[in-house]
This record gives structure tokens, C-alpha cells and sequence, in this order.
């Protein structure tokens, strides 16, 4: 197993031994950026507000509401005043104090890779910088900030959601510290979309602050990468591509906790209970957050990417047939776009730092062994060997006892609340739930019971699954073949139709098909689980167990993906409602399998495996809105729609055979 190598340090070991308030106050002097406008917050209010673009837009906005220009001048104010931050260094000084006791109160240790620092030291005042962090708890929000205020580095500007404005008075210092409020989505409104935009792209061109943004786009409730939010991206990407900016500086940044602060909250959101509206009273109930242990934070700065380098093949000069104060964006940059954004993504998975405890849920969640619980000596051995295919995919497990079995004792304990070992026996804690009756009305309590844990279960199984999801699919398209060697061709190309049905859980970047078959086919080969002869692919009876497990985990999504499309495929109804309504349909229709014995996996009931095939769907064409009678509705192709299912059956020969004849047989690793 990995311990951290001296590149990682504790940033919280000084503060626990001097004044925070005396770091705080710290002499903090960092040269601007070489291309800086050095204008303050309100001067970048005034200069988005009296751009020749804006002007324009608002007296178009004028003619086609028929108003008067005074009062679409006004609208446009007063979102620019809801939007833009007040950036204060003396409220950085109050988060950096207030963060120091909250983070050492809650956090064992944060630790951050120095040298990604100094490379980002190096090159702050040379060009606009972009972080790009990963997103998996409320955590995340200043920590970036706290970072950089502790390594000297030029603070961030933050694109926050609007919902954060309920929170009053934090609102009020939230914007202080950099954060900017923008809504979730502002289709069809012009003037907020043009003003949205020349806000972010003044930014960039002015140098004045770096900025930071969620390319996820929301909190990460599974754990595992989202599939990325391109707005704010393309609005950046088109000041490199029109060449208002000579080059942008991204930069990748992972991070990774123990144990998440929001995780129970997580595990009913994913059963279907909305999440919380953002208040102050809500803030001040979390506050008995900091009275439990939430482990260890790791947080890496990835390798920077220069835009002029990684987009080297573009030629940019297209732009200059058009006015430069005229937006106009290609549909070979939209690609590109998504290209950059798929493999900031990926760069957050190699860089990702974990515990053991992911690959611990991995194991413990198998509906297999979910009640009867694992060995502490098995989930040993099972740990190790995961933990070597995943040190080929670029991350890294990090432990920190002096034996692995050890380090499990040392998680299991700091998820006490969630896990249990008795007897040697480790389980998830079935006294979660004492009643749902009125926390998750639609589902019966006893899956509720059983359905927690699932959740829980699934939240941290996933970050270290989506890094063995290539392994996976490979294994699973091995075992489909029905014997014990298999060809090449073959393999690769069920490989290819599992990408096609997972791409909504997993982020793949594009035309990276044979690559990525022939990294994870080495990584087998390299562990002693298949062998590979010319162009067959054989199993090898020592790692038979193994090689079940690995075969075994994308099952749950397989299951809810056919459990969905036959419920639409097979119902009498002829309308479906909308999207939001019909993914509480097909929960409801997966907990009666559940209930009748048809499936035994409880993680199937996420909403957020629901939500994903039901996207699929529609992408595919086979589920698409229509509307009867004024009302949206939602309208099946069948034959789209039997071929995804006839898909699926390639991989579930056992689950759809004894599925329709009312029982249950799936395959299950031997733990």
C-alpha cells in the first residue's frame, strides 16, 4: 500500500500549533498577473454594464419586449448587482481564521501536493488561470481559496449557484471572498445569457483574479465524475479561440475526503428526498457537523494545461472573418469544448487520492455479502489486489497503518457510524433507519431499512469504481462469452456496446475506444488474471474469483437499466409523464422487484441510476417529449427501445431469463 511521499504535506500541522488568528493577519503580498486591468469589483460591474456588446443586446432586448430602454437597463443592473462578488481581502482573512478552526475541528489532516503549487507559483502571472475542481461536498467550496491563501498564490474568483443567496448574511460574505451567483439555467433569456457572459469573459481578459468553477456543474450525490457542464467552459473557450487572450491556464484539481460531510443527507437524496433548501437555519443545524470525525482531505493539483498547446492543431484564424466584438462560435469548437472538458475529467480520476475504504464498500456492498458481511482477511486480500489495478489507472489508494489490515481496522473505525465488525465479520450497520414514514413516504420502510446502507454503500464504492470500470467491462464481456477462452474482436466490441450503455455513468473521452481496451487488457494480463495469445483472451483458473468480482460490479446498473426500459416497453400506458415524474415511476417499479424477490440489489433504487438511463433514452431516441392536450408527455419508440434491451440481455442472460419467469439468478463474486 501507498503512504503520502514527501511532495504531500499536512497544511493543518502549523495550524495546530500557532495562533490562527496570527496567520490570519499574515503579510500577504503576490504580484498580479503580467495582463492585469487591475480593476476593482465594482469598475468590472461598470465595465460589463457599458460594453458596446451589452448596449446592443439591450436595445434589441427593448424592441422585441416593447418597453422602454430605461427599464431593461434597469433589469440588467440589478442582475449584475444579484451576480457579481465584492472580493475583500479582510473577509479572506476571516475565512482563513474561521476555516483554520472549523477544518481542524472536523479533519485529521489536509494534505496538498507542494509541487503543484509551485508549478502554479511559477506561471500565476504569466497568463489567466482556471481551476477545475472536483465537486463532492459543500467542502469543496472555499477550500481551493484556503489553499491558495496558505501557499501565498493569487486567490479565485467562485462561480456558486444562485440557491447559495438564501444563506443572508453568509451569502453576504461568501460574495466578499469571490463568489459570483449565477442560476442553474437561464435558457431563453437573452439579456441574463449575454451578461453572463461578458462578465466571465471580462474576467479572463482582465487578469485581475484567477477563476475557479465546477466543470460537474453540481455536487457529485454517487461520488463518481459527472458527465460535465459545458456552458461556462465554451464562454471562456471562445476568448482563446477568437484571440482576445494569447493562452489560458487550466488546471485540474482533485480532491478527495474520508469520509464525506453531507453523506447521509446523500443517501436519501439518491432515494428521492429533495435536498434541503439553503438557509441560515439550516447552516446553523449542520453546526453538529463538528462535533463527529470526517478523517483525512487529499488534495492534488494536477499537471496544468496550456490551451495554446493542447488545442495546437486548431487554426484560429477562421475568427478573423468575422467583427471581433461579434461572438460567434464554430461547431468544431463546441467539440472541442467537450473534448477539454471529458479530459479535465479524467485528469481528476488519475489524480484522484483515496483511502481503502472505497474499495472496502466495493466489496461489502456485493448483494452477495451485503447482510452476511466479509472477513476481515478476505476484504484484506480483496483490497490488495484492487488496490493494484487501480495504481495503473493513475490514482492512488494511500493507507495509514503500518499493515494493510491495520489501515481497514483504521476506516472501519472512522466510518463507525455507517460500518461494523463483529466477530471479524465486516458489515454495513442495518440500524441506520429508525422509521421513513416520514422521510421517504413513497418506499416501504423496510427497504428503506436495507435501502440506506445501499446508498451509502454506492457513495463511496463509486469513486474507486469508476476508475476499474474499463477492467470491468472487459471481464463482463469475457464471462458473456460463454466459454473459457474468447476472442479478441469479440470482447472488444461487447466492450464497446457496455461504453454505449454506460456513457452516462461513466465520462469517456472520445475515440479513445482501443486505447482504453488495450490499457485495461494490460492491467489484467500484468495481474495474473487473464492471459492473452495472439488474439484470444483466456481466464486463468487461479484468478477465477477474481475475475467474478470484477465482472460483477456494473451489474447494478445493467439491472436498473433493464428493469426501466422493460417497465416503459411492457406498460399499458400509451403517454408517459415527464422526465421528473416517470424516474419516480420506475423507482417505484424497481423497489415491487425488490419486494417480490426479482432483484436483490438495493443500490438499483438510486435515482441517480434512474435519472442516467432515462437520459440515456432520450439521447438514443428511444424515449422522447411530446404533449397531449396542453400537458408534456413522454413517448416511447419501441423498436429503439428493444434493441437497448436486447443489449442488455447480452450481458444479463441470467437476470432476463429468470426475470420474466418470476425469480432471481444472478452471478455473484465469492467472497
Amino acid at each position: 500500500m501507498c503512504s503520502l511521499n514527501g511532495d504531500f504535506i499536512d497544511i493543518l500541522e502549523d495550524r495546530r500549533k500557532t495562533s490562527d488568528i496570527g496567520w490570519a493577519l499574515k503579510t500577504w503580498n503576490v504580484p498580479p498577473c503580467r495582463y492585469s486591468f487591475k480593476r476593482t469589483p465594482e469598475d468590472i460591474k461598470k465595465h460589463v454594464l457599458s460594453s458596446e456588446k451589452i448596449k446592443s443586446v439591450i436595445k434589441q432586448v427593448t424592441n422585441e419586449k416593447g418597453c422602454s430602454e430605461e427599464e431593461i437597463e434597469e433589469e440588467a443592473r440589478n442582475i449584475i448587482d444579484e451576480m457579481s462578488h465584492n472580493f475583500q481581502f479582510r473577509v479572506i482573512r476571516f475565512f482563513g481564521y474561521v476555516l483554520s478552526k472549523f477544518m481542524k475541528s472536523v479533519y485529521g489532516r489536509i494534505f496538498v501536493n507542494k509541487k503543484g503549487m509551485e508549478k502554479i507559483a511559477s506561471i500565476s502571472n504569466q497568463y489567466p488561470i482556471l481551476f477545475l475542481p472536483t465537486h463532492r461536498s459543500y467542502a469543496d467550496f472555499l477550500l481551493v481559496s484556503y489553499v491558495c491563501f496558505y501557499f501565498n498564490l493569487p486567490l479565485p474568483v467562485i462561480a456558486a449557484g444562485l440557491d447559495f443567496l438564501g444563506l443572508k448574511f453568509l451569502s453576504f460574505l461568501l460574495r466578499g471572498a469571490g463568489a459570483f451567483f449565477i442560476r442553474r439555467s437561464f435558457v431563453g433569456d437573452r439579456l441574463y445569457r449575454e451578461l453572463f457572459s461578458e462578465f466571465v469573459q471580462t474576467h479572463i481578459e482582465g487578469c485581475e483574479y484567477p477563476m475557479e468553477f465546477f466543470i460537474e456543474g453540481t455536487r457529485s450525490r454517487s461520488a463518481k465524475s459527472l458527465v460535465p457542464k459545458l456552458g461556462m467552459m465554451q464562454v471562456i473557450l471562445d476568448m482563446f479561440f477568437s484571440s482576445k487572450v494569447p493562452d489560458i491556464i487550466v488546471v485540474p484539481i482533485s480532491i478527495s475526503y474520508d469520509r464525506t460531510l453531507e453523506e447521509m443527507l446523500y443517501a436519501y437524496e439518491l432515494l428521492g428526498v429533495p435536498k434541503p433548501k439553503e438557509s441560515t437555519r439550516g447552516l446553523i443545524k449542520a453546526r453538529k457537523v463538528m462535533s463527529d470525525f470526517y478523517g483525512d482531505v487529499y488534495v492534488r493539483f494536477g499537471e496544468q494545461i496550456s490551451l495554446r498547446d493542447y488545442f495546437r492543431g486548431y487554426d484560429r484564424s477562421v475568427h478573423n472573418l468575422h467583427p471581433r466584438d461579434l461572438s460567434v462560435t464554430f461547431e468544431k469548437e463546441h467539440q472541442l469544448c467537450r473534448d477539454l472538458a471529458n479530459h479535465v475529467i479524467r485528469m481528476h480520476q488519475c489524480n484522484l487520492l483515496l483511502s481503502p475504504f472505497p474499495l472496502m464498500c466495493l466489496v461489502i456492498s456485493q448483494p452477495s455479502t451485503a447482510r452476511a458481511g466479509v472477513h476481515i482477511d478476505v476484504l484484506t486480500d480483496y483490497v490488495y489486489w484492487l488496490e493494484e489495478l487501480i495504481k495503473r489507472s493513475g490514482a492512488t489508494i494511500c493507507a495509514s497503518g503500518e499493515t494493510l489490515t491495520e489501515s481497514l481496522i483504521q476506516n472501519i473505525q472512522c466510518h463507525s457510524n455507517i460500518v461494523q465488525m463483529d466477530n471479524m465479520l465486516v458489515t454495513f450497520k442495518d440500524v441506520l433507519v429508525q422509521s421513513s414514514a416520514s422521510t421517504v413516504p413513497r418506499l416501504n420502510d423496510n427497504t428503506v431499512k436495507y435501502a440506506i446502507p445501499a446508498m451509502l454503500g454506492y457513495h463511496y464504492g463509486n469513486q474507486a469504481l469508476q476508475l476499474l470500470v474499463h477492467v470491468s467491462m472487459i471481464s463482463l464481456a469475457m464471462t458473456c462469452n460463454g466459454s473459457a477462452i474468447s476472442a479478441q474482436e469479440s470482447v472488444f466490441h461487447r466492450y464497446k456496446t457496455l461504453r454505449k450503455l454506460l456513457q452516462r455513468e461513466f465520462v469517456f473521452e472520445r475515440e479513445t475506444d482501443e486505447k482504453d481496451f488495450m490499457h485495461a487488457l494490460r492491467s489484467l494480463k500484468e495481474e495474473n488474471i487473464i492471459s492473452v495469445d495472439d488474439s484470444s483472451l483466456a481466464l486463468l483458473s487461479s484468478a477465477a474469483d477474481k475475475f467474478e468480482f470484477l465482472s460483477t460490479l456494473l451489474l447494478t446498473f445493467l439491472e436498473s437499466y433493464y428493469m426501466i426500459c422493460q417497465y416503459l416497453s411492457q406498460s399499458n400506458q400509451e403517454h408517459h409523464p415527464p422526465s421528473k415524474k416517470l424516474s419516480l415511476q420506475c423507482q417505484s417499479h424497481i423497489e415491487n422487484a425488490l419486494l417480490q424477490g426479482f432483484l436483490s440489489d438495493y443500490r438499483c433504487l438510486s435515482l441517480d441510476i434512474v435519472n442516467n438511463c432515462l437520459t440515456h433514452l432520450v439521447n438514443q431516441g428511444a424515449l422522447f417529449s411530446s404533449s397531449k392536450d396542453g400537458q408534456a408527455v413522454m413517448l416511447l419508440n419501441f423498436p429503439k427501445i428493444t434493441n437497448i434491451l436486447l443489449d442488455l440481455e447480452v450481458f444479463l442472460p441470467a437476470f432476463s431469463r429468470n426475470n420474466q419467469n418470476g425469480r432471481l439468478s444472478l452471478p455473484a463474486a465469492k467472497l
